[in-house]
């Protein structure tokens, strides 16, 4: 009778042991599927709409089809050399040699992206050879026309216009990309330069960022004041979230050119406060927290990839910020149909595509 007992019980521990195992082999692979099938194509897609702009010239060839006319204060139309690597060269991280990326901070308040005007621009050239980093402003105010057909609305425009444009609230852009298909594609007529991906940020994203990584140090050469605005002392200085963004906005009695300067001094700080050690191992959890709250062609595993490790083997000493010269611009008033009546804008010539092209490829 105790034999048979035994057997019993042995047999019942048996059979749970194979539900348990059943139901784990079950639950590993219900999650392997759901990875493969679900989260890791998701991870590998572009978190918003890629861009689609026109073939650029290539240097020595006829221009072709798809690139149409130029802009009338241009005798010629701009071309952008891309810089040549050895044949052996290989990039330190990712696949490509390097990229040209439009950088956008929109002023938009609202949840998501609906409208916005581009308050700072920056082209930005990063050499995964070289592991360098240029950037370069282009003033909100520089006078842009667009290619005929692919804008609904009249131009010459405001550069920071272009990005409205093509916004969802707006749709006035027939391309890719929306506002930043928009923006990019006025760069490229304008100024030759095409971009490989680009990135947007709201003002609200901006400011819960910057808190999300405890603020960031910034050392300013001299104080800032604007009367019920800013205050801001010379000197080194912890910012949170929205001091940052007030500061990166003071304009009036200083001038676009100030402006620029201290927008570059708070993304030297982003940059130099996301690569220290205890920052990078956030990364992830970051990327997960904002993915909702910017725009950009990349996709979650290239940003958390190639994110990490550029920021672990790039030292900030080479990321060169250039300062826009005022004397390749003419500071006058023009006719914006848009707006229906003449705003300040900036006039600029090809010294001013060739400045773009120069300091982008600065060794």
């Amino acid at each position: 009778m105790t034999n048979i007992t035994e057997n019993q019980e042995s047999s019942n521990l048996k059979r749970s042991r194979n539900v348990i195992l059943g139901v784990i082999a079950f639950l590993l692979i219900s999650l392997a599927l759901t990875y493969f099938l679900w989260f890791r194509p998701m991870v590998n897609q572009p978190i918003s709409e890629t861009l689609a702009l026109p073939t650029p010239v290539e240097v020595g060839k006829e221009p072709v089809d798809e690139t149409p006319d130029l802009p009338s204060n241009l005798s010629e139309r701009p071309v952008f050399v891309r810089p040549t690597k050895p044949a052996l060269a290989k990039p330190v991280c990712g696949n490509d040699l390097d990229w040209i990326v439009l950088l956008v901070g929109i002023d938009y308040r609202g949840e998501g992206y609906e409208y916005g005007l581009a308050d700072i621009i920056r082209l930005v050239h990063i050499d995964f050879v070289e592991m360098t980093v240029n950037m370069v402003p282009l003033p909100r105010d520089l006078l842009v026309e667009v290619p005929e057909g692919r804008f609904t609305v009249a131009d010459p425009f405001k550069i920071n216009q272009t990005y409205l444009f093509g916004t969802p609230g707006m749709g006035h852009y027939v391309g890719s990309g929306q506002g930043a298909g928009a923006l990019a594609e006025a760069i490229q007529y304008n100024f030759g330069v095409t971009v490989d991906h680009y990135g947007v940020i709201n003002f609200e994203t901006f400011v819960n960022f910057i808190d999300a990584i405890g603020g960031i140090e910034v050392d300013l050469p001299t104080a800032v004041y604007e009367e019920g605005v800013a205050s801001f002392s010379a000197g080194a200085q912890i910012l949170d979230g929205e001091d940052a963004l007030i500061l990166s906005r003071v304009r009036h009695g200083y001038g676009d050119a100030f402006r620029i300067s201290n927008q570059t001094i708070i993304l030297r700080a982003i940059l130099k406060k996301m690569a220290k050690p205890a920052n990078l191992i956030k990364v992830p959890d970051l990327l997960s927290q904002f993915t909702g709250g910017f725009l950009t062609d990349l996709s979650i595993d290239q940003l958390t990839d190639l994110g990490v490790c550029t920021l672990r083997r790039f030292d900030t000493q080479n990321l060169s910020a250039f300062d826009v010269p005022l004397d390749l611009l003419t500071g006058g008033r023009a006719y914006i149909p848009t707006l229906n009546n003449n705003a300040f804008v900036y006039r600029w010539d090809e010294e001013f595509v060739e400045w773009i092209h120069d300091s982008l490829l600065a060794q």
